[in-house]
């Protein structure tokens, strides 16, 4: 069963299902972003306050899908142990020639593997697993500052303990408001 869950309306907007960040692992992350606040003219900083590896996205969840989510993820924190993923880095990628997101490259795991192959959503892309640290909102102001964004976070690599799955929406227009954790045995 989850650890709380928010009383919702529907449709949600933005749903997602996601790893946390918790405890130290979320302090380095808010640390991280500390040090670039130096660009946050260039930088559009990921909410400090909900730092998260995506594992499945929805644009829109109406009720009867919500159920069947929760009910799924139910089953996948059943099935699955706590593990440490390890952030392994900066990195960035971007579109069309232009950087767009700075963000932080999770090494693979079998854990992590395990989880992922557990969510029973389909998705038109390949798992790529990061977290995102920073959206670029100046790609060519960006280009003048990049190596000295990159020096700051270059030598970055943590443990990231995982305990849970949370699942996120925008309620009341704000984004990334925890719905429910579903917590490992």
């Amino acid at each position: 069963m989850s650890e709380f869950m928010l009383d919702v309306q529907f449709p949600l907007h933005r749903t997602f299902a996601a790893l946390p960040l918790e405890k130290k692992a979320k302090c380095q992350f808010q640390a991280l972003q500390k040090e670039l606040e130096p660009f946050s003219d260039i930088l559009r900083f990921q909410d400090p306050q909900s730092p998260h590896l995506t594992l499945q996205y929805w644009q829109e969840v109406m009720e009867i899908e919500y159920h069947s989510i929760v009910k799924q993820l139910q089953d996948i924190a059943a099935k699955t142990e706590r593990f440490t993923m390890q952030c392994t880095g900066a990195e960035i990628f971007g579109h069309r020639g232009q950087d767009n997101v700075l963000f932080l490259n999770v090494a693979f795991s079998e854990e992590l593997a395990r989880v992922k192959k557990l969510c029973p959503w389909p998705s038109g892309k390949p798992f790529a697993p990061h977290i995102t640290l920073a959206r670029i909102g100046h790609p060519q102001r960006f280009a003048v500052h990049k190596k000295k964004i990159l020096k700051a976070v270059s030598d970055v690599v943590f443990d990231i303990p995982v305990s849970c799955i949370r699942l996120y929406a925008e309620i009341d227009g704000k984004k990334q408001t925890p719905i429910a954790d579903f917590r490992f045995p």
